[in-house]
């Protein structure tokens, strides 16, 4: 009898351990801690130990109405998850073996299935609840780790977007941010010092223009010298701008510069070490004579690119012109003479442009009636000129005309500019061109003889 009661109870026991072993292959992929086995161990340990001071008869408090043991085991479940509740499960079964076998009541005991069965399903589940918060709440803070970590990533960009908008508007404020607003200002820095007369310098505006160049070109540090008929480089500095440095005519980037007539820097060179200039570029006038060289010391690293270089040898070539506007509107005059200064000054120095580096421009002519309405829509036109654009108006008894000459205008430009016009008219006066018998005359800017384009847009605007 004694042992088919202990077979009985081996069986139950093989059955309880056969569903544990289930549930371990359910959560198989869940990592054991060794520190939590052993607060389980412990605890447990602890609790069965309390519980046999306090009832040596019944330490699993069987025989009470509440099953106290099973609370702890929760408790652990709660605590450290499901695998840690079957442990604790387990030690409840191991304590039964050890200390109830052969435990002589009213009779052998037998093994509480219903006790042992139903307090494993009690911790399992309650453990199985905490790990799957416990997986929710780790999923919560890695997906709040990333977005914090992407927000700390978006605040410095930003940040560093600010810093740069408020540097670019800076710039925008303190230099011209295009090859047209830089052509316009150097054009009023030549404008004015012609007017001033200073005849006993040979560069007329060199310090204002070369402000402007080492503003737009960002050059720390660079000086404009003179050069000779003979090609020798006069040690006089004329202009300056940061710390001016002696002349070095032995500077291999000066050399190339000076026999080739055009723009040298360090990566255009082969020189063994480095000498005492970044840059060298020639101040060439129209008609080809060589009158001075820029030099520069110092120029901010991300400046020496081939765009850089090829804007400041636009505004040297175009202040270069300037100097010699006399010999410009000369050319201009001998074939028409009406011709406004300024107009004949610019079209020849835009000619160049369009000879040395192909930049395109144009010319353009209006016609209008001499009426009423015709002589309020040639106000308007002329009101809409542009900032680099310049005018010439003329009239005869019939008809009265506008010429513009539109640098780095070419064929859509003057398009998107008529377009513009035939708007501002159709908004002002509810005509087109054709309705008002305004008529349009256009031709480009060529590299050579740009006063025989004028000439011939003139008499195209004044027949008509």
């Amino acid at each position: 009898m004694e042992n088919a009661i202990q077979t009985a109870k081996k069986s139950r026991f093989s059955d309880a351990l056969d569903g544990v072993t289930l549930y371990s292959r359910f959560f198989a992929k869940t990592i054991i801690r060794p520190v939590a086995v052993i607060e389980v161990v412990g605890y447990m340990g602890a609790a069965i130990g309390v519980f046999y001071l306090i009832n040596p008869q019944d330490p699993l408090l069987l025989l009470l109405s509440y099953p106290w043991i099973w609370l702890v085991a929760t408790a652990l479940a709660l605590r450290y998850g499901a695998l840690m509740g079957v442990l604790a499960g387990l030690m409840i079964v191991l304590a039964w073996e050890i200390l109830y076998r052969g435990y002589q009541g009213n009779g052998a005991l037998s093994f509480p299935v219903m006790f042992m069965s139903g307090g494993l399903v009690q911790v399992i589940l309650a453990g199985h609840v905490r790990d799957v918060w416990s997986n929710l709440l780790v999923r919560a803070n890695g997906i709040n780790g990333y977005l914090n970590d992407h927000l700390a990533s978006l605040t410095t960009a930003h940040y560093l977007l600010r810093v740069s908008h408020d540097r670019l508007e800076r710039d925008l404020f303190t230099r011209p941010a295009t090859l047209r607003s830089a052509l316009e200002h150097m054009r009023e820095i030549t404008a004015l010092s012609t007017d001033a007369g200073d005849s006993d310098s040979p560069f007329k505006g060199a310090q204002a223009a070369l402000d402007l160049i080492s503003m737009i070109c960002q050059l720390g540090s660079a000086t404009l010298y003179a050069v000779a008929t003979s090609g020798q480089v006069v040690d006089i500095s004329y202009a300056a701008v940061g710390t001016p440095i002696p002349l070095n005519r032995d500077d291999p980037v000066l050399k190339d510069c000076l026999a080739r007539l055009s723009l040298s820097h360090l990566k255009a060179v082969d020189a063994e070490k480095l000498g005492s200039y970044y840059v060298a570029a020639p101040i060439v006038q129209v008609s080809g004579e060589l009158i001075g060289v820029l030099v520069v010391h110092q120029i901010h690293f991300m400046a020496l690119n081939h765009d850089n270089m090829q804007l400041m040898r636009v505004l040297l070539d175009y202040y270069g012109d300037g100097l010699a506007q006399h010999q410009l509107v000369g050319r201009v005059h001998r074939l028409m003479p009406q011709c406004p200064y300024g107009f004949a000054a610019e079209l020849e120095r835009i000619s160049h442009l369009k000879k040395l580096y192909g930049i395109d421009s144009s010319l353009v002519a209006l016609s209008f009636p001499r009426s009423g309405p015709g002589d309020l829509q040639f106000q308007q036109v002329i009101r809409q000129l542009r900032s680099l654009d310049m005018l010439w108006t003329d009239q005869n008894d019939e008809r009265q005309f506008s010429l513009f000459l539109m640098p780095l205008t070419e064929g859509d430009g003057v398009l998107g500019y008529m377009n513009r016009i035939e708007a501002g008219l159709q908004q002002t006066f509810q005509t087109t061109l054709a309705e008002a018998e305004i008529r349009f005359y256009s031709i480009s800017v060529k590299p050579q003889d740009a006063d025989r384009d004028l000439k011939t847009i003139y008499d195209q605007v004044r027949a008509a």
